[in-house]
């Protein structure tokens, strides 16, 4: 018998140059873990609206203190932000391409309004210390550490989902 191939002479490989993205780098356990937490950032992300609203026409901050109400309205626009990033991954990751611009904005986008925050809140009325602080001097606070970690912890995040969205890239630009 004689074993035919269908490579022409000369030729030592066959290059597919097709871009497929519809490939879901998603397990299935993770495809459900994120589709319930963007379901309910989602929910969350609507009383976070409402709650914003009320705690306005209210004047909540004058029963809180400023400082608890610039900390909690803090809390409900990163549940906002967190929400519009997972819908992202979300969609992008059935495409195989789980990172994203947007991905990599929203995450620096909290972690730099926490950073701010850190330094901010200790000034607003009401501020009561975590703790944990970052250059105090007896009732002076410059910076909350409690705040400020978190913050830097999502912009360092926020680089490495960079770099992996550049790889993301490269590996596009060479298929």
């Amino acid at each position: 018998m004689k074993h035919e191939s269908k490579i022409t002479e000369g030729v030592d490989f066959i290059m597919d140059t097709k871009m497929e993205h519809s490939k879901n780098i998603f397990s299935k356990r993770m495809k459900i873990t994120l589709w319930i937490t963007v379901i309910l950032t989602g929910f969350l992300s609507i009383g976070a609206v409402g709650s914003f609203f009320w705690a306005v026409v209210d004047r909540m901050w004058q029963e809180w203190g400023t400082a608890e109400f610039v900390l909690r309205e803090l809390i409900h626009l990163c549940i906002l932000i967190c929400f519009i990033s997972l819908i992202q991954v979300a969609v992008n990751g059935r495409k195989g391409r789980p990172f994203s611009k947007i991905l990599v904005r929203c995450i620096w986008l909290i972690g730099g309004m926490f950073t701010a925050a850190s330094i901010m809140i200790p000034r607003l009325e009401g501020y009561q210390s975590s703790g944990f602080e970052v250059l105090s001097s007896g009732e002076n606070v410059f910076c909350d550490g409690s705040i400020l970690f978190p913050g830097l912890l999502l912009i360092v995040l926020g680089g490495l989902l960079k770099a992996g969205l550049e790889m993301q890239r490269e590996v596009d630009t060479i298929l």
